[in-house]
């Protein structure tokens, strides 16, 4: 099986999109398009959470690519500092 990860928003409604992250299940956060035409148009985005009342403004953005660019990837577990970890000799 393939695995999938995350490489843009998905469209859920008119104006609303996921963002698909380091879980394959459960989205990074929601991307809703605000004033749609108007003046003030922008991207809002939010952590996402079951819960709504545990969902955190992230920011608002002039487009989706931005918003979309907002939202990072954690870094594995494994990861370390450097590019190799740092010089053989610890130092």
């Amino acid at each position: 099986m393939t695995r999938w990860l995350g490489t843009g928003p998905i469209r859920i409604g008119r104006d609303e999109w996921v963002l698909m992250r380091d879980d394959e299940r459960i989205p990074a956060a929601i991307v809703r398009l605000i004033d749609r035409g108007g003046p003030h148009e922008h991207y809002r985005v939010v952590s996402f959470d079951v819960d709504p009342a545990k969902r955190r403004l992230l920011g608002r953005y002039t487009s989706l690519e931005a918003a979309d660019r907002s939202v990072l990837y954690r870094p594995p577990a494994v990861y370390r500092k450097g590019v190799y970890g740092g010089p053989p000799n610890g130092r």
